[in-house]
């Protein structure tokens, strides 16, 4: 049974897929086809973890790599913390979550934020005092450059809660000072307070919150908000309503900033639209409404942007990553030559040779097998009545007849 959904451009650049986190059977993850129809690839890709129990799920981008990440918790089993890779065609999912992070809790809501605007993204596992007492738990996602992101534990303060009987949690700026406060509800066989907590950590750091409408000024769910700035690279959010169990996100793309400025953001809408503009200095620390773009003439020269260190403006007018590697050929030392461009930056490896099956990884110290292209169910069903040495020259009696025709 569905517990947990979320919907956004997992996979597509624009269109809406949905995940479903499931109990007692394996998730799903409907790819959207662009046509009307749905299909489920949560085997093919990794995320369907058939034997656990989905409860609360968030999307995000936890190691700034420019593709929508998911992390869920399930209901006294292991919790996953998912990061997309591989190309279009050959994407995977690949569970990073520590033994801290995994530990199994009965986990009502996921919420993946950042309470301090560090641009470091935290996610909160709220739980619910089942047979006993269940703190929440709170981990911060640090990034690091062409490596996975270290997953630091927390101290959630007052927010822990250990005989909180949590039914849901949500994030919001109650009161317009760019830090997000957190809210948590209770109940079922207890009755309890909600609670609203304040973060005490960053109060000095900037922010920008960025709220895109839909034609109609409704919230735009599904909608993709990437803030480019001047030091950090690319900040990727999603608009989406889930987090999953018994709670609601609000439709507002929160950006962290630290002591770092935004210099440019793009909006892309569900149905393909997409908006870039830049942000001015006088627009940090404040919230930016994105109208839907209408049926206008688009100007005969996009308006300059700064796209911010490992980006470039493309003709097109919206920022782009930058291939440094194509654009200077010699930017790796010699002890390392082979050049690999990355979003938002490059990396540098050795010249390592594998055989056949394997490739080198990342830093190419090592060779690595290599992940199936193909994957599938083979018939469990058999061609009766024919000897495997009579197999060879049917196939060649069928080879030699398609040539004929």
């Amino acid at each position: 049974g569905g517990r947990g959904v979320a919907v956004g451009p997992i996979l597509s650049d624009s269109a809406s897929d949905i995940f479903c986190g499931n109990e007692n059977s394996p998730n799903f993850l409907f790819h959207n086809r662009g046509d009307g129809t749905y299909r489920d690839v949560a085997a093919a890709v990794g995320l369907d973890d058939p034997y656990q129990h989905g409860r609360g799920v968030a999307l995000a981008d936890f190691n700034r790599d420019g593709r929508v990440d998911i992390v869920y918790g399930n209901w006294n089993g292991p919790h996953r913390l998912y990061l997309q890779s591989g190309a279009p065609g050959r994407v995977r999912f690949r569970d990073i979550a520590t033994p801290k992070f995994s530990m199994p809790s009965p986990v009502r809501t996921v919420i993946a934020a950042d309470f301090d605007n560090d641009q470091e993204l935290e996610v909160f596992f709220n739980n619910i005092a089942y047979r006993g007492s269940s703190a929440n738990r709170l981990f911060r996602l640090i990034r690091r450059e062409h490596s996975d992101p270290i997953v630091e534990e927390l101290n959630p303060g007052d927010a822990l809660e250990p005989e909180g009987r949590g039914t849901g949690g949500a994030v919001t700026d109650f009161d317009g000072d760019g830090m997000l406060d957190l809210i948590l509800s209770h109940g079922e066989s207890m009755a309890q307070p909600i609670s609203i907590f304040k973060g005490t950590q960053g109060t000095r750091n900037n922010w920008l919150r960025v709220i895109p409408r839909t034609r109609f000024g409704a919230f735009a769910r599904g909608a993709k908000v990437v803030l480019f700035t001047r030091r950090s690279g690319a900040h990727l959010r999603i608009i989406d309503g889930g987090s999953g169990y018994l709670c609601e996100m609000e439709p507002v793309a929160h950006f962290g900033l630290g002591h770092d400025e935004a210099r440019s953001l793009e909006v892309t809408w569900p149905d393909g639209r997409v908006v870039s503009r830049a942000v001015a200095s006088s627009e940090t620390n404040s919230v930016l409404e994105i109208p839907y773009p209408l049926d206008v003439e688009e100007p005969l020269m996009p308006a300059p942007l700064e796209c911010g260190q490992g980006f470039s403006q493309h003709e097109n007018g919206r920022c782009v990553d930058t291939n440094e590697c194509t654009e200077f050929p010699f930017i790796c030392p010699r002890d390392k030559p082979v050049c690999i461009n990355t979003y938002g930056g490059y990396r540098c490896r050795t010249n390592k040779r594998c055989s056949r099956g394997f490739e080198p990884n990342e830093d190419g110290t090592a060779c690595v097998a290599q992940v199936a292209f193909f994957g599938g169910y083979p018939s469990a069903g058999s061609w009766p009545g024919l000897p495997h040495g009579a197999l060879l020259p049917l196939v060649l009696g069928l080879c030699l007849c398609l040539y004929a025709l």
